[in-house]
């Protein structure tokens, strides 16, 4: 005669052959992320030093542009691409890095990279930081982010653009060249 298990035994071993593989799948994700991680240089991305940016391929022709540019001995990428305030620094910093790090993954064409709403006004605002002594002759400082100039023929150097005008409307190659 045979002697049948009981019914609560079996469902205990389905479920821990279940735990072990889900943790083993979890262990497979969390060090597969961790060499990623570790081969793409990950913690070099915390520091400021612009060669960090150029760990990436994508970034190469910004750089080389940049190491040969007017900006190179005082200016970093951070310097100009996020806010100087602690908290916004590294917020954006994350948010920059990983949207990088989805688009050279997952896009079609990573080379295309184009500065949102959020990096532009960045950008705006610290070019009017560090050059206050000389745009506020020409802007009005009440119009950070949108640069308005006192000129009244603001329309005529804007031409038909919709887009604000910006220090980078006129000064494209500043920092580094841009649409490689």
């Amino acid at each position: 005669m045979e002697v049948r298990k009981p019914v609560m035994e079996n469902t205990k071993k389905k479920a821990s052959i279940w735990v072990i593989l889900l943790l083993l799948s979890f262990g497979v994700v969390i060090g597969h992320g961790l060499y990623t991680f570790y081969y793409a240089k990950g913690f070099s991305y915390f520091s400021p030093d612009p060669a960090a940016c150029k760990n990436c391929h994508v970034m190469n022709q910004v750089y080389e542009s940049w190491s040969r540019g007017g900006h190179q001995n005082v200016a970093t990428c951070n310097d100009c691409h996020l806010p100087h305030d602690f908290i916004g620094y590294w917020i954006m910093k994350a948010q920059s890095g990983l949207g990088h790090a989805y688009a050279v993954t997952f896009k079609d064409n990573p080379y295309a990279f184009t500065a949102n709403e959020k990096t532009k006004r960045v950008v705006q605002e610290n070019c009017m930081d560090c050059h206050k002594e000389y745009v506020s002759n020409v802007i009005d400082p009440r119009a950070i982010g949108a640069a308005k100039p006192f000129d009244k023929n603001l329309k005529e150097h804007q031409g038909n653009s919709n887009e604000p005008l910006r220090c980078i409307s006129c000064h494209r190659e500043a920092g580094h060249a841009h649409n490689f």
